[in-house]
């Protein structure tokens, strides 16, 4: 009876021991977590500004609002695009040297073909080492060698930073005018001129839906585009209209906003949803009744 009690303190004090190694795990040193391109969280950036080569500047700030774009116009940013941008910051760096050195155009570094500020924070993107592709960063005084992703989330026009909604978010339509119909609202009844009693309640207020909704495939400053008819738009709480010229164009919907000198592409199928009032009649309301059952008839068969 000892000898098995002595057998299962040394079988205890074995296993102890065994637990300890493997947590300990002595001689064995845990890898360091890999290191990122910067330490900035996204939460604490306020500014950002994106410039392409020697085009200009798109230059973004947060408001309590949300991203506000300062330049090159000023208009409501893409929350989408920024956020992101912000998600691609933690790339991981595979590599650096000095920036010290005597010529950075072997790095695609002089001049950078894109540069990004975060905050008081400067990366200039450079080209890719021919192994691995890697891509050349320079942040002060370093070159890092990283991944491509977030140079693509920052090689765009200026414009693809401005938000692609055709109309403010949460706005709110009270009046309409189509080039061929206008829409006003009257009370909480819409009044459609020319009247037209082929035109459903529901129809007007999927219009209505579809421009309050609408969002834009890209934005651009405006081309070259022949004005082809025109949309008004009157918001509440908003004095004077939104104007949209319609450009002529062959495969997209281009609404412009001279006021702004921007235009959005949409895609070719909402020129439907957006400038046609489709006729349809109101589908009839929905009862409880449940159905008259008919009287059987029995079938007739050939022959008798």
């Amino acid at each position: 009876m000892k000898n098995r009690w002595l057998l299962n303190l040394v079988l205890l004090v074995v296993i102890a021991g065994l637990g300890a190694f493997l947590y300990l795990k002595p001689g064995i040193h845990k890898p360091k977590p890999a290191a990122k391109l910067t330490t900035l969280k996204a939460a604490d950036i306020t500014q950002i500004k994106i410039q392409r080569g020697s085009a200009a500047a798109a230059q973004l700030v947060r408001t309590p609002e949300g991203w506000e774009m300062r330049a090159p116009l000023k208009l409501r940013a893409d929350q989408t695009m920024v956020k992101t941008l912000l998600d691609s910051l933690q790339e991981e760096v595979l590599g650096s040297f000095s920036a010290a050195q005597p010529n950075l155009a072997q790095y695609g570094l002089k001049p950078a073909s894109a540069k990004l500020w975060l905050n008081n924070t400067e990366l200039e993107f450079g080209g890719t080492e021919p192994i691995h592709n890697h891509r050349y960063v320079k942040i002060g005084n370093t070159i890092y060698l990283t991944g491509s992703l977030l140079y693509f989330r920052v090689n765009h026009t200026p414009l693809w930073w401005a938000s692609k909604r055709l109309l403010p978010q949460h706005a709110h339509i009270i009046g309409l005018q189509l080039p061929d119909a206008s829409l006003t609202l009257k009370g909480v009844k819409w009044q459609l001129s020319p009247a037209n009693p082929d035109i459903s309640s529901d129809a007007i207020q999927s219009l209505i839906g579809n421009w309050e909704n609408a969002q834009a495939i890209s934005t651009n400053t405006i081309g070259k585009g022949k004005p082809e008819g025109e949309v008004a738009v009157e918001l509440a709480g908003v004095r004077q209209p939104l104007r949209f010229a319609i450009l002529k164009d062959p495969d997209f919907l281009v609404l412009a906003r001279p006021d702004l000198g921007l235009e959005y592409q949409l895609e070719s199928g909402q020129r439907g949803s957006l400038l046609v009032l489709k006729p349809g009649k109101a589908a009839h309301p929905k009862t409880n009744k449940s159905p008259v059952p008919r009287p059987h008839k029995p079938a007739s068969h050939p022959g008798r």
